[in-house]
């Protein structure tokens, strides 16, 4: 009996295959090999191969974007001058606003209907702002936050006592303490209580508290725009006898501003101001810019952004 040579060639094969690996592949192996060597059989061809189940289609989820309608007025009069129509992903938003013939502005806006306030560039001075309400004069490369009080402020002073100063001195300054405070904000406070006594008191948030401080080399200190503030004065009536003028230069440094370089204003910080050209009051620059700086938040920063919350800053004295 004669074995077909196909036959004989996958019996082999499939002994090579059985030796190679466990029996139970080997059996199922030659078995797989011997259903493709029949007599005349055609020879089958390789297995297609396995696939996996299909991909899940991956849709990209699609952020719905927020329509924020904000009415734009203008910051010193509140005419409408404009509206602005804006997308955002969430609020709130950190937008940018900007209208022909008025300072950009970023702020946040936290709803939608929306209203904000832009500085019209007409009278408002870049340079006179940056002193007077950044610090440009003394520290031209590091122009601050605004320092404008977030509450109306209440005043304390030491008078008489053992080192006070006298009581006609206090109601000279009460006077111009309640003429300047509506000035230095634009309308915004006022001088919630005036109260004298003979003893100096420990500064408390919500005040300002004046003392006497008798310095040769200082006429005046005041904690920039801090609210619990200080101001002291020197008594020495030879050396600074326009002690009203003096104040009220403290009174603007207790409000949040700076020297600028201009004289005849109330910030003037060149050598010997109070001697030369001190005001017992701001000027109209002064005052305009003052209402800007009233108009926005503390810790606005140049030219016109607004932090997210009312910032907490650390204030410094200044020495006249």
């Amino acid at each position: 009996m004669y074995l077909n040579c196909r036959y004989l060639f996958c019996f082999v094969r499939g002994i090579v295959i059985l030796n190679a690996v466990s029996w139970r592949v080997g059996f199922v192996m030659v078995t797989a090999l011997s259903a493709g060597c029949g007599n005349s059989a055609p020879d089958v061809g390789p297995f297609p191969p396995q696939t996996g189940p299909s991909p899940i289609a991956i849709t990209p989820t699609i952020t719905e974007l927020l329509t924020v309608t904000t009415t734009i007025n203008d910051t010193m009069t509140g005419r409408n001058i404009g509206q602005s129509v804006q997308t955002v992903s969430a609020l709130p938003a950190r937008l940018t606003f900007s209208f022909p013939g008025y300072v950009t502005r970023e702020t946040w806006i936290d709803a939608t209907p929306a209203t904000t306030d832009l500085i019209q560039e007409a009278g408002f001075d870049l340079a006179f702002y940056r002193q007077f309400a950044r610090n440009a004069y003394d520290a031209p490369g590091h122009l601050q936050p605004l320092w404008v009080l977030p509450i109306a402020p209440s005043f304390y002073m030491e008078v008489e006592g053992r080192q006070g100063l006298s009581t006609q001195v206090g109601r000279q300054l009460e006077a111009v303490a309640r003429r300047l405070v509506p000035q230095l904000t634009g309308g915004r406070w006022h001088v919630t209580h005036w109260e004298t006594g003979p003893e100096p008191s420990p500064r408390q948030t919500g005040w300002i508290m004046i003392e006497r401080r008798d310095d040769p080399e200082a006429c005046g200190r005041a904690y920039v725009g801090a609210p619990d503030g200080a101001i002291t004065l020197s008594g020495d009536t030879q050396a600074c006898d326009r002690i009203e003028a003096v104040f009220a230069h403290e009174l603007g440094h207790a409000f949040g501003f700076f020297h600028v370089d201009r004289a005849g204003a109330m910030m003037d910080g060149r050598d010997d101001w109070w001697q030369r050209s001190a005001a017992d009051g701001p000027n109209e620059i002064e005052r305009h810019h003052a209402r800007v700086a009233y108009h926005r938040p503390r810790g606005n920063t140049d030219i016109d952004g607004d932090p997210y919350r009312l910032s907490i800053l650390r204030s410094f004295m200044i020495t006249d």
